[in-house]
């Protein structure tokens, strides 16, 4: 045992700055899993174990290839942002499936309720009257 702990702090300390990111990440997968299976009692459909061990898989790959991404980012090449890219895709993955276990639950699309919100006549002309205004400033920026 004494031999292992340094080792184990070491690895730890070697990985201390992925923290925040594999802690987002194994929380999303947490977020899916709670979801889905409440998805899965509200539409009455059995729980299976295949779900549970692709939620278990998905941890260990998701976390591994994030891994991965630091150390290709740190140690091989440095001008690409490796890390958030890999870490944005799964992350959006995760919130779409969230997005969609919610719509299972409460039959309310959220993508929908964006789109629509987006498209509202009064939202829309605001967004139209601020890219208007946009050159004007970059054109004053200029001068």
């Amino acid at each position: 045992m004494d031999k292992l702990t340094p080792s184990v702090f070491w690895l730890l300390a070697l990985l201390s700055p992925l923290n925040g990111v594999l802690t987002t990440v194994m929380f999303l997968i947490v977020v899916d899993f709670i979801t889905g299976a409440y998805a899965s009692i509200k539409l009455l459909m059995p729980i299976k174990s295949a779900k549970i061990a692709h939620t278990i898989s998905k941890f260990f790959i998701y976390n591994l290839v994030i891994i991965s991404a630091y150390f290709l980012e740190i140690h091989i090449v440095d001008e690409v942002p490796f890390l958030k890219i890999i870490a944005g895709f799964i992350a959006i993955t995760e919130i779409k499936s969230i997005l969609e276990n919610y719509n299972k639950i409460y039959g309310v699309n959220p993508f929908k309720v964006l789109h629509n919100l987006l498209n509202q006549s009064g939202f829309k002309s605001t967004l139209e009257q601020l890219n208007k205004e946009q050159p004007k400033k970059e054109e004053q920026e200029k001068v």
